[in-house]
């Protein structure tokens, strides 16, 4: 059995803005023995988890790891930001390499 995992499940659930119903019917159990899971007053077994996992294309590693970058984010807050600007310039780049794309794609088109 896997303890203390409702809360992750319910954060997974709501980041991908599904209800309880629509899990509890791919599960094949009722919204109130989902809610159960997800509040933790039912323990819920390692095919279970990864049944749900399967529901959200997740891997039951990472379904297991939500909460836990929230964390490091706040332990760790110059790490946060320098990732932020690489990512936001790599972002700039990868628009800069489209355009550059498109003229080069329209001058050979008009040369033609």
């Amino acid at each position: 059995m896997i303890q203390n995992i409702g809360k992750k499940l319910r954060a997974i659930r709501n980041t991908h803005c599904i209800s309880q119903k629509i899990v509890a019917d791919q599960l094949g159990i009722s919204v109130t023995a989902y809610s159960k899971i997800e509040t933790g007053i039912t323990d819920v077994s390692f095919y279970k988890v990864q049944q749900i996992a399967d529901i959200y294309g997740v891997s039951i590693i990472d379904m297991l790891r939500i909460g836990e970058k929230d964390s490091q984010d706040e332990q760790y807050p110059d790490v946060k930001k320098q990732l932020d600007e690489l990512n936001e310039r790599y972002n700039d780049q990868q628009k800069k390499i489209i355009q550059l794309y498109e003229i080069i794609r329209t001058q050979k088109s008009a040369s033609l």
